[in-house]
């Protein structure tokens, strides 16, 4: 009780004398305050746009996923005709009929941006892909408007096709459904369904999300059957752990098929997700990091501030040395106005960088609807044990110095 007592008589003496420099503390809590800031609203927007990454691929299948795609082999140039260059649907038919622990599967060829006109002669430039009955479904892309085509209207070629968000806005002024759309003047398709206005945040699968359009893929097949040289798979098995399983089987059909030749790869996203996570740590503790500079400037300015108060108040410590204070007591009197100000512009910088982001959500999921809000209250408690931490740190020295004056030389002073 008596320490508590002891305590309390410093700290009400440390707080009067922080009043008597009201703007000097103020600047000095500023500088503590910003690096708080910093840090909580920092790592806060660091760990939501990765979560918000990260949802986008664990959305489609995560570490789940398998992607098959053809390359180019030196070996293999002037043989095509011995087994069919690239991934054909008839490889897919070989796939699909031997392939177990799957439970989502398409076949698909992006395009790229080519030329397209609405019925009438208004041109403009769009992304194209070309796919399979099952594409919308493996890839989480939902229908606003109309219905996605089948499997059944792919393998009869029907002139068929669905736009994204983008297209139909622009282009249909948001109502696509039963217009005509031509490709390049030489195939034209009835727009049998529109997407809804829907992003996966950062994952670029080689199309966009909303400014596509989404063909069969045996109705391009028979037009203009180069594209198909492009021409992959995405494969989501049931767990990861069978993903070592699949792979192999595809390894072994492609293989016979292809005639032995090494014209494919296959990526398996297990490995990439586990990278990714360990990508993500490294990302947050930079951005700590960074932004923890901040505190570390603040805390020079209350080392500076507390040798200024020293130098400001030799007078007084002599006098107080003088009636019987202890050098552990002006010590501890030095050290708590420095904790005082590190402390207290940790409170206002954190309340502030958590309340800018929780500001922050409304508006970022403006511009990105899928946008995952995080307050890093983890984050948070580091800034308020680094701020105290800081106030120690840099208030020892000049608490030290003014512990160690010698009574009566101060008083001359």
């Amino acid at each position: 009780m008596e320490a508590f007592a002891s305590w309390f008589v410093y700290f009400k003496i440390a707080v009067r004398a922080l009043r008597g420099h009201l703007f000097r503390s103020f600047l000095t809590t500023l500088s503590i305050m910003i690096g708080g800031f910093s840090i909580v609203l920092m790592s806060s927007l660091a760990a939501g746009g990765l979560a918000t990454l990260s949802r986008g691929i664990e959305d489609l299948g995560g570490s789940r996923l398998i992607m098959v795609g053809g390359k180019d082999v030196d070996r293999a140039r002037g043989k095509e005709t011995s087994y069919g260059a690239g991934m054909t649907l008839k490889d897919r038919d070989a796939l699909y009929a031997a392939m177990p622990h799957i439970v989502g599967r398409t076949m698909y060829v992006t395009m790229g941006h080519l030329d397209a006109s609405v019925d009438g002669g208004h041109f403009f430039k769009t992304g194209m892909v070309a796919a399979d009955g099952s594409f919308l479904e493996a890839y989480q892309m939902h229908i606003a408007k109309g219905r996605g085509f089948s499997e059944e209207e792919s393998r009869s070629q029907a002139k068929v096709c669905v736009v994204g968000h983008e297209v139909a806005r622009r282009q249909y002024d948001g109502d696509a459904v039963g217009k005509l759309l031509v490709r390049n003047r030489d195939l034209r398709c009835r727009i049998v369904g529109q997407l809804a206005d829907e992003d996966h945040f950062g994952m670029n699968m080689g199309f966009s999300w909303s400014d596509v359009v989404i063909w069969p893929l045996g109705t391009i097949e028979g037009y203009t059957p180069e594209v198909m040289r492009g021409a992959e798979f995405l494969l989501k098995t049931d767990d990861a752990s069978h993903n070592e399983i699949v792979k192999r089987i595809i390894n072994a059909i492609l293989s016979e098929r292809h005639n032995h030749i090494d014209d494919f790869e296959i990526f398996d996203f297990a490995g990439f997700m586990e990278k990714w996570h360990a990508t993500i740590g490294i990302m947050e503790s930079i951005v700590g990091f960074i932004a923890g500079i901040a505190l570390l400037v603040g805390g020079v300015g209350v080392m500076n501030m507390m040798l200024v108060s020293v130098s400001e108040r030799v007078r007084e410590i002599g006098i107080r040395k003088a009636l019987g204070a202890s050098p552990s007591a002006i010590r501890t009197q030095f050290l708590m106005e420095a904790i005082l100000l590190s402390g207290f512009g940790g409170v206002l910088g954190v309340a502030l960088g958590v309340g800018a982001a929780l500001a922050m959500g409304p508006l970022l999921r403006s511009f990105t609807p899928g946008w995952i809000n995080i307050v890093a209250f983890g984050a948070a408690v580091n800034a308020m044990v680094v701020s105290l931490s800081i106030g120690l740190l840099f208030g020892y020295f000049p608490a030290r110095r003014a512990a160690k004056l010698d009574a009566i030389t101060a008083m001359r002073r």
